[in-house]
């Protein structure tokens, strides 16, 4: 059980790493998400400027004690569970913020940018960030419920391979936008769309 606690720790260290990264890859970056924040409507305009510092903040700090917890229970490090589970924690109240978050701004029907990760996504936020949410929310309580069974040593070439595995099933998470799209049925044309092709077939006739 060792291997699937270093890949839920790695899975959640990597999506709130990228996610700090993007709001705070410069100042671009950091207005962007600031503004996509903003286009909310859950946070006063007086303290958006704090609200967005403090959330990056605390996803870089919860990043770092997921991915330090990561590395201690790879190298069976004795009592690495604690760190382990008290970084879970953590990303899960986190996480239940921003669900929470984003389930007012579904609710009240607000127009509002993804700013999950920094860049402004062409996608509003929808039922689909909060699937994304509840998903790895799901991934850390699963983790939290898996590291009291995490008794036996994962050898290097396993936690080698959990690492991986948890930063490709990272990747699902960061890249839900895309992958959304990929599987969104194409809408079909509407019939003013098709009435142009006709009426110039029309005239050429």
């Amino acid at each position: 059980m060792s291997e699937f606690s270093i890949v839920v720790l790695s899975l959640v260290g990597c999506v709130f790493a990228a996610s700090a990264a993007a709001k705070l890859n410069g100042r671009l970056a950091y207005r962007s998400f600031r503004d996509g924040l903003g286009e909310t409507g859950l946070i006063p305009a007086s303290l958006l400027p704090t609200a967005a510092g403090l959330l990056s903040l605390a996803e870089a700090i919860v990043a770092g004690a997921l991915l330090a917890a990561s590395g201690l229970t790879a190298a069976a490090v004795p009592g690495a569970a604690w760190p382990a589970e008290s970084a879970l924690v953590a990303a899960a109240a986190l996480t239940v913020v921003l669900a929470a978050g984003v389930a007012v701004v579904v609710r009240r029907g607000t127009r509002a940018h993804c700013a999950c990760f920094g860049a402004r996504s062409a996608r509003p936020i929808g039922r689909l960030h909060l699937a994304r949410n509840l998903c790895l929310l799901t991934v850390i309580g699963a983790g939290l419920a898996g590291i009291p069974l995490s008794s036996s040593d994962a050898g290097a070439a396993g936690a080698v391979l959990a690492v991986a595995a948890g930063a490709v099933a990272a990747l699902l998470l960061i890249r839900w936008d895309d992958l959304a799209e990929l599987f969104m049925p194409v809408a079909a044309p509407t019939a003013q769309a098709t009435a142009v092709p006709r009426l110039a077939d029309d005239r050429g006739d």
